[in-house]
């Protein structure tokens, strides 16, 4: 953690956050990399160096969230480095809320359908079989799944 002061930005130079912060550089800056800020409010330079060389690669996204912008550093940057569809903002206590934000903005878990069919499955065949192992044993329920030798 480093702790707002006006030497943080050479801090990270120090061990141990220069290897964190050329981690995260690296992770920043690939192909289809998509960074998600949550209350940042791009006032630090040294981080805002690492965005906008992210931002150079055309698949990367940048998405902030902040509750409010009242020193306009968000809007500042987005629009110095705003690339058509490469940055997202959800500005405002109506959106950028933890409730409002699972319950408007973040998908339903696709494999939750998938997770209470399975147990369905496995509940019939239970009491189909007594709760006894299928015929074949256990080699023979691999195989037929698919996951055999």
């Amino acid at each position: 953690m480093i702790y707002p002061n006006s030497a943080k930005d050479s801090e990270t130079n120090l061990y141990p956050y220069a290897d964190l912060f050329r981690d995260f550089s690296a992770a920043l800056c690939r192909p289809h990399s998509v960074l998600v800020t949550y209350g940042y409010s791009f006032g630090d330079e040294h981080i805002n160096r690492v965005i906008r060389d992210m931002l150079t690669i055309p698949s990367t996204h940048l998405m902030a969230i902040s509750f409010d912008d009242k020193s306009g550093r968000i809007e500042r940057f987005a629009s110095d480095h705003r690339r058509l569809g490469q940055i997202s903002l959800l500005i405002g206590s109506d959106l950028a809320g933890l409730d409002s934000m699972v319950d408007r903005w973040l998908p339903w878990p696709s494999a939750e359908f998938l997770t209470q069919r399975r147990a369905e499955i496995y509940r019939e065949r239970d009491s189909a079989t007594g709760g006894r192992a299928p015929s074949g044993g256990p080699e023979k329920a691999r195989s037929v799944s698919g996951h055999g030798d």
